[in-house]
């Protein structure tokens, strides 16, 4: 056999061996993205993620490829001599390996459901065109007693964390701090117990859940779209509860223990609402971290609390109207961080991070309620997504329907049709105006519907299966009004 011929075979039955346990890694790290995810994360520099994620990619998959690459190459070395001494036969290597590339490349596009996403994609929908409403010709008004607005994003917490008592899976509640405030103030729910939002295609990583929840729309970039820098228009034809509230003269700023340039963000918050951006970087460079300091993503929620604080606490003295948006980081997959609070309460290292996740909000929003800017501030508390780590999940019953946690505190309306409502996190864009002070035209904004008003979203409408599947497809509307603004 050619050397050049040898070379080949060791190269497919490496990729053949990378696709298989990539795939397995995958599953493992993130649950399975839609395709839409990874082709949504592509467009964007991958430079800005977690290291710990990157090595642990690394550490586990390359090298298990490899030694797998090298077993497997001997044993079928060895498996040719017998038969050759025996039958005479040809070598076979080079089939076998063109095979198992195949089944590899078979198993990576049946698992990710390829061929589906591009047949679906070959289809077209008007969902777009017939149910979108621009909230920039939407006439939103705000009473003399509108609030300022902090919404705290909650990575990977979902309702299933909850006690059995109340909804969720678990005999004794995960988060019993973060239970406690769904319990006693505005919760919206899928069913008659504590629950949460359906999850919508477009909507199920954290970019994609932040604009659902500021622009009431989902995520979808084609694979012949632009890939974008930190200076790259980014949706041009969306406008934002950002831009709302910067018309009303509302200071505005992100706060996260990230670089805001991953997946997109920092594009997003500046070009929909000029955000202040405190992000990992800009924490070291006003001082609030030294240089040097890097753990998981950045800083932890444990220093992100903090600053939250301070920059609220120097906004509420400078500015009439504010508007903070807060994401944690702590539970993020794979592993997520344990800091110097987390309680070891449980032999499950991820148990004691969701626990110290809800204890950590929970002493936010106490230390919120004690400002004087609280009378008139309300504070929304939302998942981002579903908890992609299937590490705490493995006993739940197959019909429990896993939900991203909500709550808002303070709000200036009220509502009694909070049970048993279908909705996605768009819905809680109109939403979380109203809760401020806003009054919406037939109370939609987006794709989204004002949860306070008695009006059907559009899950209630068409269902769940129905919108999914219009998502799937291309909407001309879509791409055209909101992703270029042609």
């Amino acid at each position: 056999m050619t050397r050049k011929k040898l070379i080949i075979i060791h190269i497919l039955l490496y990729l053949s061996f990378l696709l298989f346990f990539s795939l397995l890694w995958i599953e493992n790290t993130f649950s399975f993205p839609s395709i839409n995810q990874i082709i949504f994360h592509m467009k964007f520099s991958s430079s800005n993620t977690d290291t710990g994620i990157i090595y642990d990619y690394l550490i586990k998959i390359i090298p298990l490829s490899l030694i797998c690459t090298f077993l497997t190459s001997k044993f079928i070395s060895f498996i040719q001599r017998v038969r050759n001494n025996k039958y005479h036969t040809k070598p076979y290597h080079y089939r076998f390996c063109i095979l198992a590339f195949t089944i590899s490349l078979v198993f990576v596009c049946l698992k990710l459901n390829i061929i589906v996403y591009f047949a679906n994609k070959a289809e077209l929908s008007n969902f777009y065109e017939t149910q979108y409403i621009a909230p920039q010709n939407t006439n939103i008004s705000f009473s003399k007693k509108k609030h300022n607005l902090i919404h705290i994003y909650l990575e990977s917490i979902e309702s299933s964390y909850f006690s059995q008592q109340n909804g969720g899976c678990f005999e004794e509640s995960l988060i019993p701090e973060l239970e406690k405030l769904a319990l006693e103030n505005t919760h919206f729910s899928h069913s008659q117990k504590l629950g949460g939002a359906l999850t919508l295609e477009g909507t199920q990583w954290t970019t994609a859940s932040v604009i659902a929840q500021t622009s009431g729309i989902t995520s979808s970039l084609p694979i012949e779209n632009q890939n974008y820098d930190p200076q790259s228009l980014f949706l041009p034809g969306v406008y934002s509860l950002g831009e709302v509230l910067e018309k009303e003269n509302y200071f505005q700023e992100v706060i996260m223990g990230s670089d805001a340039r991953f997946a997109g963000l920092s594009n997003y918050y500046t070009q929909h609402g000029n955000y202040k951006i405190m992000d990992y970087n800009k924490a070291i460079e006003v001082g609030y971290i030294p240089k040097d300091y890097h753990v998981f993503w950045g800083y932890e929620d444990q220093k992100l609390f903090e600053i939250a604080k301070k920059e609220i606490s120097k906004a509420s003295h400078q500015n009439e109207y504010f508007n903070f948006e807060i994401m944690t980081i702590d539970p993020h997959t794979p592993y997520g961080y344990v800091c110097d609070q987390c309680p070891k309460k449980y032999s499950h290292t991820y148990k004691n991070i969701i626990a110290c996740q809800s204890h950590q909000v929970y002493e936010f929003v106490k230390w919120i309620q004690q400002q004087d800017f609280y009378h008139n501030t309300t504070i929304v508390i939302t998942g981002d997504h579903k908890s992609m780590s299937s590490q705490l999940l493995t006993n739940m019953k197959s019909d429990y329907i896993r939900t991203p946690y909500n709550c808002i505190i303070n709000s200036v309306t009220s509502s009694q049709n909070t049970k048993n409502r279908l909705f996605n996190v768009i819905d809680m864009y109109p939403t979380i105006l109203t809760s401020i002070g806003a009054t919406i035209d037939n109370n939609k904004l987006g794709i989204g519907t004002n949860l306070f008003s008695n009006q059907q979203t559009i899950l209630e409408k068409y269902g769940l299966d129905y919108i999914n599947n219009e998502l799937l497809k291309t909407d001309v509307y879509y791409q055209k009004k909101l992703v270029k603004k042609e």
